[in-house]
């Protein structure tokens, strides 16, 4: 067995029979096997689903992750995982409907989200729009949901990927119940 730790700084050949030399490395070596071993581990420390809850705050932050206080854990991850998508389409109805989906689960059949954009690219040739400009974001959802919750989680969320300039609209509304369904609860 050899006296030299498993990882020595490689050396050329020429010095694989001075033990100076040798000893050197080995030293070295075992120096530098602790970072080595942090530096291996990074990328379970930077991976959302693998970092302890301990980074979880310091990933949000440096991703820039929208989280909300209140949170669990796993939406707080999923929205690590979610912000580069986020940062790609922010400001845009596509990133609004993204963590609409991603986030909050807002997806068909239970739910309709509709953004009514009043942006587009105006020719010049063409009538810009009026200063009353407004984004309507309509969120159909199921009877059982509570409105005013809907309407808060959706208000947050469209100030987050609302321009600044646009002035904005949100609508809840609940669906109502089918007569087979009022029928079957009865």
């Amino acid at each position: 067995m050899s006296p030299y730790p498993a990882r020595p700084l490689p050396l050329p050949a020429v010095y694989g029979h001075d033990e100076v030399a040798l000893a050197f490395a080995a030293a070295i070596g075992e120096v530098m096997a602790p970072a080595e071993e942090r530096i291996d581990g990074l990328d379970a420390v930077l991976d959302p689903w693998r970092a302890p809850p301990a980074f979880l705050d310091w990933l949000i932050r440096i991703t820039g992750a929208r989280v909300e206080p209140g949170w669990p854990e796993v939406l707080r991850r999923k929205a690590v995982d979610l912000a580069p998508r986020l940062a790609a389409h922010r400001g845009t109805p596509y990133g609004l409907l993204l963590e609409a989906r991603e986030i909050h689960g807002w997806v068909p059949p239970g739910f309709a989200l509709v953004v009514d954009d009043p942006g587009h690219v105006f020719p010049h040739d063409d009538q810009a729009p009026g200063a009353g400009r407004l984004l309507n974001v309509t969120l159909t959802a199921p009877a059982a949901e509570d409105q005013r919750a809907l309407e808060s989680s959706l208000t947050r969320l469209v100030r987050a990927h609302c321009p600044a300039h646009l002035p904005f609209k949100v609508t809840v509304t609940l669906a109502h119940k089918g007569p087979d369904e009022r029928s079957q609860q009865g």
